[in-house]
């Protein structure tokens, strides 16, 4: 059903006025209503392996976790990266291009106006009735009347100029082009926690991808001494082959153990300039750029009080829970817009059109036309489509709500198990620590020995090669521990900060109630 009302300006009634600015005011007080699903999941009160945080105190800036390594290479790095790595880039794109989508879905709220302006030279077809008189004979007694019959039409040249305005206003009173737009504006939030996902991965890509490299670089170099003492260990076992106290299978046994400890140096070697160039790709620089790292102490500063967190600080935090939610509210403002379709749609329109028409045989002539008039589309037939659409939404909008509960479910999942390995390896850190100071100490003593002639060479580099093994482990120990600390910051969601985004997004705008449709109690979240 359409009902259109138009007429000409000079006839324009003050009770059609009235109207158009009654139908104008509708839509601060008209709203579509979505109800909310409601989520199985309950958030406990504390987590289990982390160190419940005061009531009152703030939660622990994770922004910038890195900067508490007290390690400038590393943070500059991880800057760096943050500027120039090519996923936060491509992220950033996406929330420009978000944002100029939501510029196309506001421009509905507003009148569309057109302006039109043309000029040409045309022919005017008039035909001109002429009646023709015959000649008839004298004899008849009557003169025979003759029709009157069309003859050449004249043919007018002139010139014709003319202008026009067009305006067309879809009054949303039921809220469906604001709901679309709240549609929008949500993927748009979406998008921005997609930027900060980016930025978290980028920084702890970085760094555990530096603390690797430091540990390789560590490693090598205890490499190189352990080669050195196997080779002093199979040099003193060829002496003692040839003095005859020893069978060549020890020699052999010593020269096995040169050859197994040389072949674990090209591929650290590797190994480390793989981690040094993918360092270089995550700063957004190419791989030959960076060929070693700068000078560094050999131990990791790494904070020893972990972050005190509730459940609540993972939703504020993690970006992908908190793109959940946006895609919650998303098919929320989306469902309004649908179930918007049931109701009318009320329209003003106005039109106005002046010129002049100038034949080359007459004198011209000004003309002008205004209207203005208001509509209305009613669906009365269409066959289901849109409640069966309206249920389609539903469908998605509990479909969106189980992902939001995943995602709150396995941030806590990864928040637990970050905490748990963290401990688990700063422990495990802890007893290798001692055990290489423990077979540090005993090589030591034996070299002592060896040198004060009370023990032979062998025990003493056997006693060097087992400390440089506990030395080793405990380097890879320590890296462990660091990649887990990493971990751990990722999984709460530490490394972006609204600070770096390319600018503000804008505040709502929307006056329907499905703008921001509460999430359900507990899992407020934003």
């Amino acid at each position: 059903m359409e009902l259109l009302v138009s007429t000409p300006h000079h006839a324009v009634s003050f009770r059609l006025l009235a109207a158009a600015v009654a139908v104008a005011v509708l839509p601060a007080c008209t709203t579509v209503k979505v109800d909310m699903p409601e989520l199985q999941t309950v958030l406990p009160g504390q987590m289990d392996a982390a160190s419940p945080r005061a009531p009152g105190t703030p939660m622990a800036d994770l922004a910038n976790w890195w900067q508490t390594l007290d390690d400038p290479i590393l943070t500059g790095f991880i800057d760096e990266g943050l500027k120039n790595n090519t996923d936060v880039r491509v992220a950033l794109s996406r929330v420009k291009e978000a944002r100029a989508y939501l510029g196309v879905a506001e421009s509905t709220y507003y009148p569309t106006v057109e302006g039109s302006a043309g000029a040409g030279r045309s022919r005017q077809n008039t035909p001109v009735p002429v009646q023709n008189q015959l000649q008839m004979p004298a004899n008849l007694p009557l003169p025979i009347p003759m029709p009157q019959v069309d003859t050449q039409p004249s043919m007018s040249l002139g010139n014709t100029h003319g202008f026009g305005l067009n305006a067309v206003w879809e009054v949303d009173i039921f809220g469906a082009r604001h709901s679309d737009a709240e549609m929008v504006r949500q993927l748009m939030f979406g998008a921005q926690e997609q930027q900060h996902g980016a930025q978290l991965l980028v920084a702890s890509d970085i760094a555990s991808r530096y603390f690797e490299a430091r540990g390789a670089e560590r490693r090598l170099i205890l490499l190189q001494q352990g080669v050195t003492v196997a080779r002093r260990l199979h040099q003193y076992a060829q002496g003692r082959f040839k003095a005859g106290q020893t069978t060549a299978s020890e020699v052999d046994r010593a020269a096995l153990q040169v050859d197994y400890t040389e072949s674990q140096i090209e591929p650290l070697k590797a190994l480390l300039q793989s981690h040094i160039r993918r360092i270089a790709v995550l700063m957004g620089r190419a791989p030959e750029t960076l060929t070693a790292l700068p000078p560094q102490p050999a131990s990791f500063h790494l904070p020893t009080a972990l972050p005190e967190v509730m459940p609540s600080d993972v939703l504020e935090r993690r970006p992908d829970v908190r793109g959940a939610a946006r895609k919650v509210r998303s098919q929320a403002a989306k469902l309004g817009s649908a179930k918007a379709e049931l109701f009318p749609k009320f329209y003003i329109g106005f039109g106005a059109l002046a010129g002049r028409m100038h034949p080359d045989s007459a004198e011209g002539n000004n003309f002008s036309v205004q209207n203005l008039g208001i509509g209305m589309r009613l669906p009365l037939l269409e066959g289901g489509r849109i409640r069966a659409n309206i249920a389609v939404n539903e469908a998605q909008l509990e479909g969106v709500a189980a992902q939001y509960e995943q995602a709150v479910l396995t941030a806590l999942e990864d928040v637990e198990n970050a905490f748990t390995a963290k401990k688990a390896f700063d422990a495990r850190y802890d007893k290798l620590s001692n055990s290489a100071r423990l077979a540090r100490k005993v090589a030591e003593h034996k070299q002592s020995l060896f040198v004060a002639g009370q023990e032979l060479l062998q025990p003493a580099l056997e006693a060097e090669a087992t400390a440089l093994q506990r030395e080793d482990e405990t380097i890879q120990g320590d890296v462990s521990r660091a990649l887990y600390t990493v971990l751990l910051y990722k999984a709460l969601g530490g490394g972006w900060s609204t600070q770096r985004d390319a600018w503000p997004l804008p505040v709502s705008k929307s006056a329907v109630a499905v703008a921001s449709p509460p999430l359900p109690a507990g899992l407020e979240g934003l």
